[in-house]
């Protein structure tokens, strides 16, 4: 298997390995049984890091994305990270330190230093009773979503599609479609927003037939 790993890869060798386009980048899988899936026409130049005590984890990237950052899996059993197609990373940090899922949906645009984890890393009991307080949580990121600088995004975070979140916030909980969100915790400043990437496109170009244009 090594003969034919990109360029920086080293990786288990029961890993399994779905590569549909030439990556840089650095790989580097200790974990067992752990499958990376990349699709057609993506720039991948993230650093992946799967820790030894990491058993079949995946971690797949849809076609027409570009990628950057670091993803980090540290522990934890049958873990995923999904990338939807047409996203773009320009830095960003997804980290699992418990079992979990970090999802996101297709065109997503996330900038720099964004951090995001399905756990608090570390666990907190009731001394009493005994009891995990602060157990793993999925984070779900739709469609067409754009996270702006620094944003902090928490365990159980829920962003819905088409919603902005602006530069420096932390996401705690659930951000409705369409939306434009600001703070500590993220809490929804506009509503009926509509993002395009394109400085030349009109609002209505973004929303599917029916739906409300930027007023």
């Amino acid at each position: 298997m090594d003969s034919d790993l990109p360029p920086g890869w080293e990786v288990h060798p029961s890993t399994v390995l779905d590569l549909k386009s030439d990556l840089k980048g650095r790989v580097r899988i200790e974990g067992l049984g752990c499958r990376i899936v990349v699709g057609a026409n993506v720039t991948f130049e993230a650093t992946i890091r799967i820790f030894p005590g990491v058993t079949d984890a995946v971690v797949e990237v849809g076609d027409n994305c570009s990628i950057g950052g670091v993803i980090r899996l540290v522990r934890g059993d049958g873990g995923l990270i999904s990338i939807g197609e047409d996203t773009t990373f320009n830095q960003v940090g997804l980290s699992m330190h418990e079992r979990g899922r970090i999802v996101f949906g297709r065109d997503c645009m996330l900038s720099t230093d964004i951090h995001m984890d399905p756990s608090d890393m570390h666990p907190i009991f009731d001394r009493v009773t005994g009891q995990r307080l602060n157990p793993p949580q999925d984070i779900e990121i739709g469609d067409h979503v754009w996270l702006g600088t620094r944003v902090l995004v928490l365990k159980g975070a829920r962003i819905g599609d088409g919603a902005i979140v602006g530069a420096g916030s932390i996401v705690s909980g659930v951000l409705p479609p369409n939306t434009l969100s600001l703070g500590s915790p993220a809490r929804v400043v506009r509503e009926n927003v509509a993002w395009t990437r394109e400085f030349d496109a009109s609002a209505d170009m973004t929303l599917p037939p029916g739906d409300v244009t930027v007023g």
